[in-house]
C-alpha cells in the first residue's frame, strides 16, 4: 500500500506539471501565433461541418482559465460551391476535453448576426446552411457535433425556411435567438423570433430533451414550451398540416408539451381564438367561434387517455358566450369517466352539428334541440362507451328542456338532480316555471307547471322497466295536487299503471287542456266537453287509473279500474247547441271507465232554480255517442215561457207562447238525449207543472187567473193536460195541442162567461142589457204559418143556438187580431161584421144562423157574425 501511495502521488505530479506545461504552451506559443494554424483549423472545421470553409480573421485571447478563439467573417458553402452560411462573427470558447480527446470541442458558442437557409428537400432531409442534419447510419453528421459543445448561442440571426417536399414558398424569421445548452445526455434550447408581419407577431420555443443519440427521435425524453402571438391561423397552411380545416381565424398560443419515448406523453395548451370558421369533415357545415378562450390539456396513459379543459369559455359566432367549463375526460379500452362543472346545453348542441358526431346522434339533438345545464355532472362506465356494461351517472341539472321526439314527451324549465345506472335511477325534481309537452296526448300539447317537485325512481331488470313515484306536487294557475303510483313496463304493450291523484283545487275552465286527445276518448265526446263546460271550480279532484294500459278504459272492472271525481261549484253547462245553459252548478263530477257524469245538486235556467239535474254520456268511445239530460226547475212561469223561447222548441211550441206572459210559478221537468254526431237527432220529453199562476193569452183578451195544469212537450209536440183557470167571470178548462201531421196546433177553451166580466169584448150600452151566463168554446188553430185562421164552428155546435150570442165588437176585434197576423190573402176575406158600426145589433137569429151552409173561404158565414169567434 505505501508503494501503491507513492506511485500514485508520483502519477498526480506528473499530470499536474504535464498539464501546466501543456497551458503554458498553449498560452504563450500556441494561441500567440494562432493566425499560422489557420490552414490546419480551416482543415478542421471543414470536416466537422462536412463542407467547404473560409475563415476571414482568428484572434485568440484568454476567458479566465479557458482559451477562447474569435473568428470573424466565417463562410460555409454547399456541395455546389453557393454560400449558404455566413457567420459575421462567432466567438469559441474551447473545451479543455478538445486536448484529452483531440478533438475540437467549445465550452462556449457565440454567434452574432448569421443569415442561414434551412431546408427539406422531397425526402424530408433536413439542412442547415448546406449542412445534412441528420447523419447516414453509421456516419458522423453535424448535429453530432452540434449536440456535443457545451453551450451555443446564436444572437439576431435571420434564418429562411425552404420546404421543398410540400413546395412551399421561402419563410423568412428575423431578429432569432438561439441558446442550446449540452450536458451530456442533457440537452436545453431556447428559440424566439419574429414572425413575418402577414403572419403575426412572433414565436418561442423551448425545450429541455434528455437522450442518448440525438438522432433517434424515439430517445427523446423532455418537455417543451412554445408560445405564439396572435396569428392568423390560416395563413400557416403552406407550412403546416392542420388536422382540421381552417378556413380562417387568429389564434394565440402557449403549449406545454411533454416527450416520452420521441412521443407526446402529455399537453396543456392556453388557447385564445378569435373569428375562427374551420370544418370538421367535408360532409359538416363549418364551425364558427366568434372567440374560444382557456386551457386544454391532454395525456397519454399506458393505453388510455385523458383530455381535460379549464376555465374554457365558448362564444358562438350567433349566441351567446358560454360559461367557463371544466371539463375531464378519461378514456380506455375498459371503460372511462366523464366529469364536468357545468354544460350550457343550447349552444353545444348548436355546435354539435358542426361536430363529427355520429349521424343518428347529430339527428336526435337537432331533433331535441336540448336546452338548459347540467352541473356536477359525472359518467362513469366500464366496455365500450356506446354499449357500456355497466355505469354510473350523477348530475345536477337547472332549466333542463327538449322537445317532444317520437313517442318521447317534451319538457322545459326542470330543475333537480339525477342518478342513474344500468339498473336503475333517482331524479328528484324541484322545478319553478317547468313545462310539460305531450303532442300525442292533448290538443294543446304544452302544460305549464309553477311548481313541479316530487321524486321519481326506475329499475331494469333486463326487458323489464318498473317506474315508481312515491310523490309528484304541482302546481299552475288551473290547478293544485299531488300524484303518486308506479308503472311497469315487461317489454309486451303499453305497460300497467297503477296510479293515484288528489287536486285540491281546478279551474274547469281549463278542462280542454287537459282533456286527452279523441284517440283515447272520442272526438265527439270530447268536442262536447269542451264546447258544454264553460266554468266551475272543482275541489276534491280525485283520479284513480290502474290496470292493463291494453284494455284502457276498463269497460270490464276484471281488467282494471279508471275514475275521476270531482266537487264543482259555480260550474255553467251548455248540455246541448241552442238550448239555454246551466248556471251556478252544484255538481258531482265523475268519470267512471268508459262513462262520464254529473249530478247536479242545484243550478239555475234563466233564474229558475234547479235540482236533481243529472248529465251523462254513458259511452264515452267513437260509437254512437250522446249525452243525457235530465232534471227539474223551480221558478217563475215566466221564465218556463223564455226557456221556450230560447230553445229549439221555439220552433214548435214557441209559437204558441209568443204573445203570452205569465205570473205564478210552477215547476219543470225536463229529459233530453242529444246524439253528438247528429245533434238535429235530439229528443226532448218535458212537463212543466204550474198552479195558482196569471195567464195573459193575447194582449185583447182578458187574463186567466188561478190557472193550473200541465205543459207537456217534446222536440216536436206540445200538449195541455187538465188546464183549468178562471176567465169572464167563470171557470174554463183549455185542452189540445199538436195535430198529427202538419205540425199545427190545436187548442180549446170551454168556459162559462159573466156579461160583466166580458170587459172590452163588449160594448158597454150593450152589456147593460145583459144578465146571466153563457157557455163558449173557444178553439184556437196555429197553422206553421204561425198565422190566426178565424173559422166557423163545427156543424155539432152550429146547431146550439144558445151559442150564437156575440156583440160585433167580438168579430171586430177578431178580425183586427186577424190582420196584425197578416192574413189579408184572397184566400181569407174579412168577414162583413168586421167593418159594421159597433152599435149595430145581431140580426140573425140561431135559427137563421143554423140555416146558414155556405161559408167564405176564411170559415165566417157570408153576411153574418159566426157565434164561436178565434
Amino acid at each position: 500500500m505505501q508503494r501503491l501511495r507513492r506511485t500514485l502521488e508520483v502519477a498526480a505530479w506528473a499530470a499536474f506539471f504535464a498539464l501546466a506545461a501543456a497551458v503554458l504552451v498553449l498560452r504563450y506559443v500556441v494561441l500567440p501565433h494562432i493566425e499560422r494554424l489557420r490552414p490546419e483549423i480551416v482543415e478542421r472545421v471543414s470536416a466537422i461541418v462536412g463542407q467547404p470553409v473560409k475563415i476571414g480573421g482568428i484572434e485568440a485571447q484568454w476567458l479566465g482559465l479557458r482559451p477562447q478563439v474569435n473568428l470573424t467573417d466565417v463562410r460555409i458553402y454547399d456541395a455546389e460551391g453557393r454560400e449558404a452560411l455566413v457567420l459575421p462573427s462567432v466567438e469559441n470558447i474551447l473545451s479543455w476535453r478538445s486536448l484529452m480527446r483531440g478533438t475540437l470541442n467549445l465550452y462556449a458558442l457565440h454567434i452574432d448576426g448569421p443569415r442561414l437557409v434551412v431546408r427539406r428537400d422531397a425526402t424530408g432531409t433536413l439542412y442547415v446552411a448546406g449542412m445534412k442534419l441528420v447523419a447516414t447510419p453509421g456516419e458522423p453528421g453535424f448535429s453530432d457535433w452540434l449536440f456535443a459543445q457545451h453551450d451555443i448561442e446564436v444572437r439576431n440571426a435571420e434564418i429562411e425556411w425552404r420546404d421543398e417536399q410540400r413546395a412551399a414558398p421561402p419563410l423568412v424569421l428575423s431578429s432569432l435567438n438561439l441558446r442550446l445548452n449540452n450536458e451530456a445526455e442533457r440537452h436545453s434550447l431556447g428559440f424566439a423570433a419574429r414572425l413575418p408581419e402577414k403572419l403575426g407577431t412572433s414565436v418561442e420555443v423551448r425545450a429541455e430533451v434528455a437522450a442518448q443519440d440525438i438522432d433517434e427521435l424515439r430517445a427523446w425524453n423532455g418537455r417543451i414550451y412554445a408560445e405564439v402571438g396572435y396569428t392568423d391561423v390560416a395563413a400557416w397552411r403552406p407550412w403546416l398540416d392542420y388536422p382540421l380545416e381552417f378556413e380562417r381565424g387568429q389564434a394565440a398560443l402557449r403549449l406545454w408539451l411533454t416527450v416520452a419515448a420521441g412521443m407526446p406523453s402529455e399537453a396543456t395548451a392556453d388557447i385564445a381564438l378569435a373569428d375562427v370558421q374551420t370544418r370538421l369533415g367535408t360532409e359538416l357545415p363549418p364551425l364558427e367561434l366568434a372567440s374560444a378562450l382557456g386551457r386544454i390539456s391532454a395525456r397519454r396513459s399506458g393505453d388510455g387517455y385523458e383530455l381535460g379543459t379549464r376555465k374554457l369559455t365558448l362564444a358562438p359566432r350567433d349566441g351567446a358566450a358560454l360559461p367557463p367549463l371544466d371539463f375531464d375526460v378519461t378514456w380506455r379500452p375498459t371503460g372511462g369517466l366523464i366529469t364536468a362543472n357545468a354544460l350550457e346545453l343550447a349552444p353545444l348542441a348548436r355546435l354539435g352539428e358542426a361536430l363529427p358526431l355520429p349521424a343518428e346522434l347529430r339527428r336526435a339533438t337537432l331533433e331535441l334541440s336540448p336546452r338548459g345545464r347540467l352541473a356536477n355532472l359525472r359518467y362513469a362506465w366500464q366496455g365500450p362507451l356506446n354499449a357500456p356494461a355497466h355505469y354510473q351517472a350523477r348530475a345536477r341539472f337547472l332549466d333542463l328542456g327538449v322537445k317532444p321526439r317520437e313517442t318521447l314527451p317534451g319538457f322545459a324549465g326542470l330543475a333537480g338532480t339525477l342518478e342513474a345506472s344500468e339498473a336503475g335511477g333517482r331524479v328528484q325534481l324541484d322545478a319553478r316555471g317547468a313545462e310539460l309537452e305531450l303532442p300525442r296526448v292533448f290538443a294543446d300539447p304544452r302544460l305549464a307547471f309553477d311548481v313541479l317537485a316530487g321524486e321519481l325512481a326506475w329499475r331494469r331488470d333486463g326487458t323489464s322497466l318498473s317506474v315508481d313515484v312515491p310523490s309528484l306536487t304541482f302546481t299552475n294557475a288551473d290547478l293544485s295536487g299531488n300524484a303518486f303510483g308506479s308503472y311497469l313496463y315487461d317489454g309486451d304493450g303499453p305497460g300497467k299503471i297503477d296510479v293515484s291523484a288528489v287536486l285540491s283545487r281546478a279551474d274547469a275552465r281549463s278542462l280542454p287542456h287537459y282533456l286527452p286527445l279523441g284517440v283515447l276518448m272520442g272526438e265527439k265526446p270530447r268536442e262536447w266537453l269542451v264546447k258544454g263546460i264553460l266554468a266551475g271550480e272543482a275541489t276534491k279532484v280525485e283520479l284513480r287509473l290502474k290496470g292493463d294500459l291494453r284494455a284502457f278504459p276498463f269497460v270490464d272492472p276484471a281488467q282494471g279500474e279508471f275514475s275521476a271525481t270531482a266537487r264543482v261549484r259555480k260550474g255553467v253547462l251548455e248540455y246541448a247547441p241552442g238550448w239555454p245553459r246551466i248556471d251556478d252548478i252544484d255538481a258531482e263530477f265523475s268519470f267512471q271507465r268508459n262513462r262520464m257524469d254529473i249530478a247536479g245538486k242545484s243550478g239555475s235556467i234563466l233564474g229558475a232554480a234547479l235540482h236533481d239535474v243529472k248529465v251523462s254520456i254513458p259511452d264515452l268511445s267513437p260509437r254512437a255517442p250522446r249525452v243525457l239530460v235530465s232534471g227539474q226547475a223551480h221558478g217563475a212561469t215566466a221564465s218556463f215561457l223564455q226557456f221556450l223561447q230560447a230553445s229549439p222548441l221555439r220552433a214548435s211550441a214557441g209559437r204558441f207562447t209568443e204573445a203570452m206572459s205569465a205570473g205564478g210559478v210552477g215547476r219543470l221537468r225536463l229529459k233530453l238525449e242529444v246524439p253528438l254526431t247528429d245533434l238535429r237527432a235530439t229528443k226532448v220529453a218535458g212537463e212543466y207543472e204550474f198552479a195558482g199562476n196569471e195567464v195573459v193569452l193575447a194582449r185583447d183578451l182578458p187574463p186567466l187567473v188561478q190557472a193550473q195544469g200541465t205543459v207537456a212537450f217534446t222536440q216536436s209536440t206540445l200538449a195541455l193536460h187538465d188546464v183549468r183557470a178562471r176567465a169572464f167571470g167563470g171557470p174554463v178548462s183549455i185542452a189540445g195541442g199538436t195535430r198529427r201531421g202538419g205540425g199545427a196546433m190545436e187548442f180549446v177553451a170551454r168556459g162559462e162567461a159573466q156579461p160583466a166580466d166580458l170587459g172590452p169584448l163588449v160594448d158597454e150600452r150593450l152589456r147593460r142589457f145583459l144578465s146571466g151566463s153563457a157557455p163558449y168554446v173557444v178553439t184556437v188553430t196555429l197553422a206553421r204559418s204561425a198565422a190566426w185562421q178565424p173559422r166557423c164552428p163545427r156543424r155539432s155546435e152550429r146547431q146550439q143556438p144558445t151559442r150564437c150570442r156575440c156583440a160585433w165588437t167580438t168579430c171586430r176585434a177578431m178580425a183586427a187580431r186577424a190582420i196584425a197576423s197578416a192574413s189579408r190573402s184572397a184566400a181569407s176575406p174579412l168577414p162583413k161584421c168586421a167593418v159594421r158600426a159597433p152599435e149595430t145589433r145581431c140580426r140573425y137569429s140561431a135559427r137563421r144562423s143554423r140555416s146558414r151552409r155556405a161559408h167564405t173561404p176564411s170559415g165566417f158565414p157570408s153576411g153574418a157574425c159566426s157565434s164561436t169567434a178565434q
